[in-house]
């Protein structure tokens, strides 16, 4: 992953990459389009044989088969062969498709990762995974194909509307729970430069959470067993965001699973205080907010479809203290409607 303030080195990144020379498309959505395509398009033409761009809908609810389609569709019109380049352009919606769609065209064309979002810069750009939603179920099929090339713009955070600002640093909160203490701590005492969007430790916070990232993934790129401590909260998270239809943004479901994986564990009362209380300064949620209204016992089914789950058994990822995490597997139905309470 690369960090930069602007675009200005993308070509190079790209040519170092050895991308350039060939069919290209940009896939981005509705809102990032108006911001940065032109910008990217004007760039990209001098290197290419042909620069092409597909717009989606802005939105979780993009992640279906027929925008799937739609983009296989969009790389044939536009001629796209085995050397070409597919570029993601936006958010973690936009990157969870336009991967999963190279992955799939013609076995496989490389992929750019162009993040625009918090979420996507930190986290969900990193680590090859790909996807769409089914039957309400979260990224339930899809596929691992990494990016060639991983390209952050700093600036890019500052047009992002604060849900969705906020909604990335659940994720990065996550890191410092699971992996280093230390980090935890550098996110409580810089809370306030990170909500004001400070440049120099949104540098920082991003080279952490790559690292962390990257150290497990290098382990356990297929997500069979050790990289699970990434979905820390997740598995809450991901049903919640089901119920909710997907209205309820991602980092959001993520914070009220973070506290419920943090009640199953039953961690030092302090340190869930911490968590909770850096949270909710960054504007995340703790309790279910208004208008959901769905019960524990909804959630616990939902849950009952995550990936992990093998035959109807709950694999949860928690932490009895902050900097480290563990796998469980065989959760109790009735510890785990009791957890659920604790956002309710």
């Amino acid at each position: 992953m690369r960090i930069h303030r602007n675009w200005d080195s993308l070509i190079p990144a790209l040519t170092q990459s050895g991308l350039t020379d060939r069919r290209a498309i940009i896939i981005t959505d509705a809102n990032v389009a108006g911001l940065f395509l032109d910008e990217i398009k004007t760039l990209l033409v001098p290197h290419f044989s042909t620069v092409s761009h597909h717009i989606i809908p802005a939105g979780e609810t993009s992640k279906n088969f027929t925008a799937l389609q739609d983009i296989l569709t969009a790389f044939q019109h536009a001629g796209l062969d085995r050397h070409s380049l597919v570029i993601a352009l936006g958010g973690g919606v936009v990157g969870d498709l336009a991967g999963f769609a190279a992955s799939i065209y013609m076995r496989g064309v490389a992929w750019a990762n162009l993040p625009t979002t918090l979420l996507a810069q930190a986290d969900s750009a990193v680590g090859g995974k790909t996807a769409i939603d089914f039957c309400g179920t979260k990224n339930l099929i899809g596929s691992f194909h990494q990016p060639a090339l991983i390209y952050v713009n700093t600036a890019a955070l500052a047009t992002l509307p604060q849900d969705q600002y906020i909604s990335g640093l659940a994720e990065v909160v996550k890191y410092g729970i699971i992996d280093d203490a230390l980090f935890f701590d550098y996110l409580w005492y810089n809370r306030h430069h990170i909500a004001d969007r400070n440049v120099q430790v949104l540098e920082h916070i991003l080279h952490t959470s790559y690292k962390i990232k990257a150290k497990i993934v290098a382990q356990d790129e297929k997500d069979t067993g050790l990289r699970q401590v990434l979905n820390y909260g997740h598995t809450f998270g991901h049903a919640i965001e089901s119920l909710t239809d997907f209205t309820l943004p991602h980092g959001h479901c993520v914070a009220l699973g973070m506290i419920c994986a943090a009640a199953y564990s039953r961690m030092d009362a302090s340190q869930t205080g911490r968590i909770a209380t850096l949270l909710d300064f960054f504007g995340l949620p703790t309790k279910l907010p208004a208008p959901y209204n769905f019960t524990a016992d909804d959630v616990y089914k939902m849950m009952q479809q995550d990936k992990k789950a093998t035959h109807g058994t709950i694999t949860l990822i928690i932490s009895h203290a902050i900097g480290s995490v563990e796998i469980t597997h065989g959760a109790k139905e009735s510890d785990i409607l009791t957890t659920i309470t604790a956002i309710l």
